[in-house]
């Protein structure tokens, strides 16, 4: 389960360049060669450099990137950069990438980048938007797109400023390591976050959005499991300042820091749990901000 927010990322390409030129508006870095093969360790930019050489451009073009997502804030930031850059790129190349296949392009020169494996989810919310279910099933990757009032998930959902910032890789294989090495604890947690997101479904599809806070709770009690270094202090008392007020809070992403999701449905006439979060939230001194559900996905404009 997963659903897309309004921080949404850009890349804008130009062809008929000397060499190959990568920007990035939120870092103002710069980097540029005469090929792809000398800026592939760039920093923060390798990864457009990797989703270049992975889509069979060496040179001609310029790439520039902005997204509205602080890296290591567990929102997906670089997923979804990721997948604008590889559409622009594939429009501006005349190489048409339908959905199907451009995630298993990004997502293997994500990995290529980072030096360990990534998961699917983040790149799909980015392409279809909306409240998702994921059906890993025998060769595919089904997206579901849930027929959930999303009226009524933003008005329960709300994120949260976990603090420090963390590299995803690191508790994500930490995760992988304890299932191929079948450690009880993690097997059992993996199969209890998988029932439960389940379950969230069925809520949701139902319209039994209070239900989903009690949901919510046990699988980031599930997750905490999965790994030590998953929560935080700061996250702790985000989920104990949630909990006071009626709601359920998890972390974004794979934890240890960034942005806790919080779920607090508001009342049906006046004032119910997402108030009393709220209240429970900024009086322990967090900064709580609305999260806008994105029901557009991938958008690619030619100027």
């Amino acid at each position: 389960m997963n659903v897309a927010i309004d921080r949404r990322a850009w890349c804008r390409v130009e062809t008929g360049v000397t060499g190959v030129r990568i920007e990035s508006k939120d870092t103002l870095q710069k980097a540029e060669g005469r090929d792809v093969s000398e800026i592939l360790g760039s920093g923060t930019l390798s990864l457009v450099a990797q989703i270049l050489r992975a889509l069979g451009v060496e040179s001609g073009l310029r790439v520039v990137t902005q997204s509205k997502v602080p890296a290591g804030s567990g929102l997906g930031g670089s997923s979804a950069l990721a997948v604008a850059v590889a559409a622009a790129v594939g429009r501006a190349i005349g190489r048409e990438l339908d959905h199907e296949g451009l995630w298993p392009i990004v997502r293997d020169a994500e990995a290529r980048c980072i030096g360990v494996p990534t998961g699917v989810q983040d790149y799909l919310a980015a392409l279809h938007g909306g409240v998702l279910a994921l059906h890993l099933e025998a060769g595919a990757v089904r997206v579901e797109r849930l027929r959930a009032d999303p009226a009524r998930v933003e008005e329960a959902l709300l994120l949260v400023d976990g603090g420090a910032t963390r590299f995803s890789g690191i508790n994500n294989w930490d995760v992988f390591k304890g299932q191929i090495d079948d450690a009880p604890p993690v097997r059992e947690a993996l199969a209890a976050i998988g029932a439960l997101a389940g379950r969230v479904r069925e809520a949701l599809l139902d319209g039994r959005f209070e239900d989903v806070s009690d949901l919510i709770a046990e699988e980031w009690a599930a997750r905490k499991r999965l790994a030590p270094g998953v929560t935080t202090p700061d996250i702790d008392r985000i989920a104990e300042a949630a909990r006071a007020g009626g709601g359920a809070a998890k972390v974004c992403g794979a934890g240890g820091g960034g942005v806790v999701a919080v779920w607090a449905p508001p009342g049906p006439r006046g004032p119910g749990r997402r108030e009393a979060v709220e209240k429970s939230l900024q009086a322990a001194g967090f900064r709580v901000f609305p999260a806008r559900l994105d029901l557009r996905g991938l958008e690619v404009e030619v100027a």
